[in-house]
């Protein structure tokens, strides 16, 4: 009999400990069940532009998983706050963003459909995700449209600055929100870590917690050094249209009075509708003290398409090429095309500048 109780005791002991572990293995974990029409062998996850530099290095946001049956499910350690991500295939691009705090997520992600959006059903939607929904409504998803559709650089910024002013005003309705500080992050990143005056003055908005992850703690690092970016001293390995190797400083053009340093690449389509306006102001100010320098980030494969496009597009100012953009990247550029104007002396005077803006201000500098 005292052994048999023995035994007992000793199975319940077990079963609770297994129930225990059982808690705590589902509490440390997160899952994603992704449906999806996509015809391809995998999908991956993650913040896909937000740069590396402001993303938690102690936890891994990169997630792949295997097609089957147009099902992919993807698990990972329980994040210590809400993220988010996107979802790439191959030959199909990303989807729209979504969040997750943890538990499990359905999703279904159509990419043969052209806005690639993300639908999540409501018992599946995390605190997170209802939030970004309804900044959605409010004008996000409308917005975005209209930024991806604009035809200039111009534009854009407009439209820019339309969208942050609504992110800032939804950061102050809900300082507890992950959804702002993603969103703050991406955009930042998409633009090649450019300083933000109102990204800078709405940092203190978020609520204590959000100040204490390494997300909101590496942005405004970021945004303090992209406060102070100057390339006045930088030297860049680059080639020449010859593929010799050249060290590149701007003190090499001391000759010239203004410079408008463009980085892009042979075939992206906003750089090539920006790049042909360049030509009547070089041949109108290039005798007067200005000067382009392009510089190409196009991989190894793409050479040749380089060298030939500069000849047939009639671009005659000075180029190199940032062989797989590796230079471009220690500049933190992500994004193309990215330009700055810049005096003799090596200071900024503007990141970005219109075609139009360049030109009005070189007819008042140097006519």
């Amino acid at each position: 009999m005292k052994n048999s109780v023995i035994v007992r005791r000793g199975l319940i002991i077990i079963i609770l400990s297994l129930t225990i572990f059982s808690c705590k293995e589902s509490n440390t974990e997160f899952e994603v069940v992704i449906k999806t029409d996509a015809d391809t062998d995998s999908l991956s996850m993650y913040p896909s532009f937000v740069s590396k530099k402001l993303l938690d290095s102690t936890y891994t946001m990169l997630f792949k998983g295997q097609v089957q049956n147009g099902v992919v499910n993807i698990k990972g350690s329980k994040p210590s706050h809400p993220i988010m991500f996107d979802i790439f295939a191959n030959n199909f691009g990303m989807s729209d963003k979504f969040f997750i705090d943890n538990g499990s997520t359905d999703l279904y992600v159509s990419f043969v459909n052209k806005d690639k959006k993300v639908i999540i059903p409501n018992d599946k939607k995390s605190k997170t995700q209802k939030e970004y929904e309804i900044l959605k409504k409010q004008g996000l998803d409308s917005i975005d449209s209209l930024w991806w559709k604009a035809d200039s650089t111009k534009e854009r910024r407009k439209i820019g600055v339309i969208r942050d002013t609504l992110i800032v005003g939804f950061l102050k309705d809900n300082p507890d929100s992950y959804v702002p500080m993603w969103l703050f992050a991406n955009y930042f990143s998409s633009r090649s870590n450019r300083y933000s005056k109102l990204y800078d003055e709405s940092t203190y908005l978020f609520s204590d917690e959000i100040k204490k992850t390494e997300l909101f703690k590496n942005f405004k690092s970021s945004l303090k050094a992209a406060k102070k970016f100057s390339l006045k001293n930088k030297e860049l390995s680059l080639k020449n249209t010859e593929l010799e190797n050249v060290r590149f400083k701007l003190s090499n053009l001391n000759n010239s009075k203004y410079i408008l340093l463009d980085f892009w690449y042979s075939n992206c389509s906003p750089c090539l509708r920006e790049m042909p306006k360049y030509i009547p102001i070089y041949e109108e100010y290039k005798d007067l003290g200005f000067e382009i320098v392009s510089i190409s980030v196009d991989k190894t494969s793409k050479i040749e398409d380089w060298k030939k496009l500069i000849i047939d597009k009639e671009f005659t100012w000075i180029h190199y090429l940032d062989e797989n953009g590796i230079e471009t990247k220690k500049l933190n550029i992500y994004s193309f095309p990215t330009t700055f104007l810049i005096n003799n002396e090596g200071e900024i005077i503007e990141k970005g500048i219109t075609s139009v803006k360049l030109e009005n201000f070189l007819s008042v500098k140097l006519d």
